[in-house]
């Protein structure tokens, strides 16, 4: 005997659509709800009800262990996607009517409500798209909607907690709770396919802690041919569990299936193989390998301060540091901002073997001093001054900054008085034209040296930041100009250590921003002042960077090039009221003065300027 279950107004579309379908078979027809029902071992029920009606019914069959089977019905989507059941008609009655073989699936309850698809507790709305929809341009559109929504996101504090066991007090956006991942599109995206009736069911916890990282994930979800994300977003809690507590101080809403509800308390328990089912359901499958486990994994959840912070506040659209950690980098930058005899001792030492490095024109003794220069510690204590716009820090980092400068150019310059020699070796050379390439490595460090602090698994790389910016060489060098009494020396490197200097500064200060160590509001003075002293000190770098420019087109011009029957060979470029250009000319007799007059009025045309020419004559074979 086949039971067909329905509700009287759907009697016309029993008699003209399913009937015809089952001549084949006893049908007794039962308006819904039935007063009385008792079908015996080998009958089967076959409901064609929306979900609300098989939310009351099925929990009744599955405590009378009924055999049914679920009909397409236009009010029971949720029902059949969330049970794998086939949407067309004709195929479902096949199924129910031809198949010897009784499936069981497990069932979820929320507040001892079944749950077909899935549970969304509270701001989860930007993380849904259509499920209907496998169209890219569609959730396109669907996401730029719901970003205007973005600015009023914030977290709720939950507990959660299985049994009487507590795993974690946390804030989140929302929650989504599935049995199977095919039941939400944000699940299908993020949780390894498994079986229905595994006897456990998916709770995702979504707590992004900054916009950035939430637009992160969005964009990578919209990603065309991405069926799955390959590493769970550490943002995301993923819990395998058989029953959940959800507590929240206040009443929560959440959404069942798309009903909405409210509550303070959310309880979710799993019944193993609860209902059985008289067709094909894509969600029986074998259990073949391993037997699934329960697991928890909350490790990216915020808690303690964070927690307490997230949910005072909208999300903010960076990073935001907690007090916690806040107060053991200030501590540690404070330490570094003072002047202490360790540090004027370091600095007297790095100095000096910068010094001698750069008169032995030895690469390795100068990067030896590069390590031992303490001075990059008190310029990121000033950076963090200026964006916290802490005047104690920021009086006691120029302090420092200026005594270590002080000592450098004292004590190079003293070295320099002593040496007798005043040869600009390769290594000084190089210090005394810096450029806007110059400025791009101090941005680079700035930023490196200000998250090595702010990160403390990677403060042992602060060594390589020091190299990389390398601040007391040029200081050095400066310190050389100063006791050779050589304005051009000076100028260069002390233009090259301040363009270091302001760099780091600046970009150490907009890294502490992104950080979220402090507000824009206080950093914004101090950013406009170092901003301007950068302008200042581009304008020099600028026209340095051009004749470094002009330099190599004048090499590439003329390096290789024959001059009448003469090669050019071995060119530089020296700049000063004339330009100076020395080179060897390879010529298979020696040249005479006219001939080599001649080449130089060449060599001008090609160049454009007057130069003073020196040449090197040499003879080829």
């Amino acid at each position: 005997m086949l039971y067909l279950l329905h509700q009287p107004e759907d009697q016309e579309q029993v008699e003209e659509e399913i009937l015809p379908l089952l001549e084949s078979v006893e049908v007794k027809t039962v308006p819904y709800p039935p007063t009385e029902l008792s079908p015996l071992e080998n009958d089967i029920i076959c409901c064609y009800l929306n979900s609300e009606d098989l939310r009351d019914f099925l929990p009744q069959a599955s405590k009378n262990e009924w055999k049914v089977g679920i009909l397409p019905h236009p009010e029971n989507t949720h029902t059949i996607k969330g049970l794998g059941l086939s949407s067309d008609l004709g195929t479902a009655i096949e199924e129910i009517v031809e198949t010897g073989e009784t499936r069981h699936l497990d069932m979820l309850f929320c507040n001892n409500i079944p749950v077909f698809q899935s549970v969304n507790i509270g701001n989860v709305f930007i993380f849904s798209k259509d499920n209907n929809s496998n169209n890219f341009f569609s959730e396109v559109y669907s996401f730029l909607k719901n970003i205007r929504r973005l600015s009023s996101l914030s977290h709720q504090a939950f507990t959660i907690s299985a049994g009487d066991e507590k795993i974690i007090t946390t804030s989140a956006l929302g929650i989504i709770v599935v049995e199977h991942p095919l039941g939400s599109v944000v699940a299908k995206r993020l949780i390894s396919e498994n079986a229905m009736n595994d006897g456990l069911f998916n709770t995702l916890v979504l707590s992004p802690q900054n916009l950035l990282e939430l637009l992160w994930f969005l964009f990578q979800s919209l990603i065309p041919l991405q069926k799955k994300l390959s590493n769970l977003p550490p943002f995301i809690g993923h819990l395998r569990t058989a029953e959940l507590k959800i507590d929240n101080p206040a009443p929560v809403e959440f959404t069942l299936d798309g009903k909405k509800e409210e509550a303070k308390e959310i309880l979710f328990r799993i019944q193993q193989e609860a209902l059985c089912i008289q067709q094909a359901s894509i969600y029986c499958t074998t259990k073949d390998g391993p037997e699934q486990k329960k697991s928890l994994k909350t490790e990216g959840l915020p808690t303690g301060e964070k927690r307490k912070e997230l949910t005072k506040r909208t999300i903010p659209i960076l990073p935001r540091a907690t007090a916690e950690e806040f107060q053991d980098l200030f501590k540690v930058l404070r330490e570094n901002s003072r002047t202490t005899s360790i540090y004027v001792v370091m600095m007297i030492l790095s100095t000096l073997i910068a010094t001698f490095g750069l008169f032995a024109d030895s690469s390795p003794v100068i990067i030896g001093a590069m390590i031992l220069a303490p001075i990059i510690a008190p310029i990121v204590s000033f950076s963090m001054g200026m964006v916290r716009y802490d005047t104690r820090m920021l009086k006691q980092g120029i302090l420092t900054i200026l005594i270590g400068t002080a000592v450098s150019l004292l004590f190079a310059a003293t070295v320099s008085i002593i040496i007798p020699l005043k040869i600009t070796t390769s290594e000084i050379a190089a210090r005394l034209s810096p450029t806007l390439l110059d400025m791009g490595i101090a941005v680079a460090s700035g930023i490196a040296a200000a998250y090595a602090h702010a990160k403390e698994g990677i403060a042992k790389s602060l060594a390589g930041v020091a190299i990389a910016v390398a601040l007391v060489p040029p200081l050095a060098v400066a310190g050389i100009g100063v006791g050779w009494w050589d304005w051009e020396v000076f100028s260069g490197a002390f233009l090259l250590y301040l363009t270091n200097l302001a760099g780091i500064i600046m970009f150490a200060g907009i890294t502490f921003l992104v950080l979220g160590f402090a507000p824009f509001k206080k950093a914004r003075m101090g950013l406009v002042y170092t901003l301007i002293v950068i302008g200042l000190v581009m304008v020099p770098l600028s026209l340095s960077f051009n004749r470094i420019k002009k330099e190599a087109n004048i090499t590439q011009k003329l390096e290789g090039t024959t001059v009448n029957e003469v090669v050019v060979r071995d060119v530089r470029v020296r700049f000063s009221d004339t330009l100076r250009v020395s080179l060897t000319l390879v010529n298979s007799e020696t040249l005479k003065s006219d001939e080599i007059r001649k080449i130089k009025i060449k060599i001008e045309d090609e160049i454009g300027e007057p130069i003073n020419l020196e040449v090197l004559s040499a003879r080829g074979f």
